[in-house]
């Protein structure tokens, strides 16, 4: 799924040095195709679920609700641009939290692609994030996880390295885990056995993933609730169709975990 956005530069003010990554953290992320960073937004996280709340306890609210092969045809709410309906939580987009990460890892120049909010009454198979996101284009997922989540009950799970798009590594798992029913015929185990670091989360930390990192989650239970910011780079022709007022253009929207 995709919704039309005009993209909005980033925010091109240095922020403090506080806020931004250390030399440590960029090569994790780099090397692994993801980052934890734990409590990171812990003072803040009850005001946090309350606009969460907010959005999906509103019967006026529009929603989208799948049930998609990604996630073994179960159900699945999606609220897209989702904080941007939300006084509450919009201002997310220029903390100077989030605004750090996001220099740190794309540069000053950069584009906001959009937010989405989750309800997940179903498991997701493996897969990266990139419909409506070419694998050649730059994405940063920013993703706050609002239950104590273990591989028992739906956390995360990546591939480290998995976001290597072009190398034969990363090529092979996306033509295998296109299809999930045949990874058992490929690898003679089931996914969720498939090889994987298992990101533990809290309310309050914030997991940050590269968009062609390839990820999964097994087990979740009933409302297992998340939104995510989307970052991307600015492409020479997105720079092209800022010259023109309003210029629509095509971003990914809700389809990760």
């Amino acid at each position: 799924m995709s919704q039309a956005l005009t993209s909005q530069p980033g925010n091109n003010t240095p922020v403090a040095s506080q806020h931004l990554l250390t030399p440590q953290q960029i090569h994790f992320f780099e090397t692994f195709g993801f980052l934890k960073l734990p409590g990171l937004f812990a003072r803040d996280i009850d005001s946090i679920i309350e606009g969460f709340e907010e959005l999906f306890g509103d019967k006026d609210q529009p929603v989208w609700e799948t049930k998609e092969a990604l996630h073994g045809d179960e159900r699945r709410i999606i609220i897209p641009g989702f904080i941007e309906q939300s006084p509450r939580l919009a201002p997310l987009q220029h903390d100077p939290r989030v605004v750090g990460i996001v220099q740190s890892l794309i540069g000053s120049e950069y584009k906001w692609a959009s937010s989405d909010g989750n309800l997940f009454y179903c498991e997701s198979y493996w897969h990266p994030d990139n419909y409506a996101a070419p694998l050649q284009h730059y994405h940063v997922k920013l993703s706050f996880y609002l239950d104590d989540l273990t591989g028992e009950n739906g956390a995360i799970r990546i591939i480290p390295g998995s976001h290597f798009h072009q190398q034969t590594y990363a090529r092979t798992l996306r033509k295998d885990f296109v299809d999930s029913s045949a990874i058992q015929g490929l690898y003679g185990i089931d996914g969720r056995d498939i090889p994987s670091y298992t990101v533990h989360s809290s309310p309050g930390d914030l997991v940050i993933w590269n968009f062609r990192t390839i990820h999964a989650s097994y087990n979740g239970g009933e409302r297992r609730r998340l939104f995510s910011l989307n970052f991307g780079e600015v492409t020479a022709g997105e720079r092209d169709a800022r010259q023109e007022p309003n210029k629509a253009i095509p971003l990914r929207s809700a389809t990760g975990n």
